[in-house]
């Protein structure tokens, strides 16, 4: 007599039933790991989502709610103002930057943060030109402040300014 024919439920009927489990327990502990992967892989676009939008959020509140660069959006967008005339002034003395120009740099720097998060990918770019591409095509087009951009340290919008100059 066989030691294994002995038990109930042995020989190679067991051992199919027992193999086909094994491969259903396996099958089922790869779609739950799949399915918890792209379930983390959602939550994660998700919450990243989240996080570029209070960005933008506060960026906004930063340009337009706060007063600090409202003076200067509307001296650039107001060419007949004598502030106008007087920034042009300014830029065109040497020396340390007076009142309009310091807040033209203020302004310039803050478009230059912007610019700079969008090209490292760390807020969408279509947030960023929703919000700000006016008000950055609006100082290019300023002859004398696009000009002042290329000849000082604003990297990120002298690729701007240089696409927009005329062709001489």
């Amino acid at each position: 007599m066989e030691f294994g024919s002995s038990f109930a439920g042995s020989g190679e009927a067991a051992l199919y039933w027992s193999e086909l489990a094994r491969n259903w327990a396996s099958a089922f502990t790869f779609l739950a790991a799949f399915l918890a992967g792209l379930f983390g892989l959602f939550r994660y676009i998700r919450s990243e989502r989240m996080r570029q939008t209070e960005q933008v959020r506060e960026l906004y509140k930063m340009f337009f709610e706060s007063p600090r660069y409202r003076r200067i959006r509307f001296v650039l967008a107001n060419q007949d103002a004598p502030e106008f005339a007087a920034l042009r002034t300014e830029l065109a003395t040497p020396g340390m930057p007076r009142e309009l120009e310091a807040e033209l740099i203020d302004f310039l720097n803050f478009l230059e943060f912007v610019a700079g998060l969008t090209r490292r990918g760390l807020v969408a770019k279509r947030d960023i030109d929703w919000m700000f591409s006016s008000f950055i095509e609006r100082v290019i087009a300023v002859d004398f402040v696009r000009d002042y951009i290329l000849r000082q340290d604003f990297d990120e919008l002298r690729l701007a300014a240089r696409r927009s100059q005329p062709a001489k």
